[in-house]
């Protein structure tokens, strides 16, 4: 959840970046696709004693090649220094 934590503490100290609305949609969807994430995470680590823990891992690769799309492969600072170029 890097993306998240990166803007949460950005938020808690500079307050909200000035973004245009295409970037504010942006970051949502990181949010939200890095909480998607973290969701399946959390399943896999309650199914670990569970016959097929495993299932749940193909579904980790989309998300995180879309997480990958989104930022465009750039860690969040980047991605913030971009959108204010």
């Amino acid at each position: 959840m890097k993306y998240t934590k990166f803007f949460a503490g950005y938020i808690n100290t500079q307050g909200s970046p000035n973004l245009q609305p295409d970037q504010f949609k942006q970051l949502m969807n990181l949010i939200h696709l890095e909480g998607q994430l973290a969701a399946i995470d959390k399943i896999i680590e309650k199914l670990k004693n569970i016959d097929s823990p495993h299932k749940y891992e193909m579904f980790k690769t989309p998300l995180i090649k879309q997480i990958d799309e989104v930022s465009k492969g750039l860690s969040p600072a980047e991605l913030l220094q971009s959108w204010s170029e």
